[in-house]
């Protein structure tokens, strides 16, 4: 025995064939759209409320669908939230709640025409 033996990298087999996954193994590649849903119903009450020419009516609806969503995204985990994430949590939540605000500051100081 050599001196150096102790030394040698230990040899590593390497399987070349890829490895096959069943599909039942494989996680999902659609998201839950659930909450994504809601939050679309919500804004097609809005238009359908802008329709019937009550401004004020749609900016509270848009303003109150998009408040809806930034309470789905905080309080759904990840898999359940589905098209609602885009960024971390704590990201979407403050950009939703931020143009919830916005919307319901601009609409509401409309004037009446």
């Amino acid at each position: 025995m050599a001196a150096d033996d102790h030394l040698q990298r230990p040899r590593v087999r390497v399987d070349a064939r890829p490895r096959v996954i069943e599909a039942e193994q494989r996680p999902p590649t659609t998201p839950s759209l659930a909450a994504w849903w809601l939050v679309v119903a919500f804004g097609a009450i809005g238009l359908v409320v802008l329709a019937l020419g009550q401004l004020r009516a749609a900016v509270v609806t848009f303003a109150v669908t998009l408040f809806v969503a930034a309470a789905l995204r905080l309080v759904l985990p990840e898999e359940r939230a589905g098209g609602l994430v885009v960024r971390a949590r704590t990201a979407d939540v403050l950009v939703l709640a931020g143009l919830a605000t916005s919307i319901l500051v601009v609409g509401l100081a409309l004037r009446r025409t």
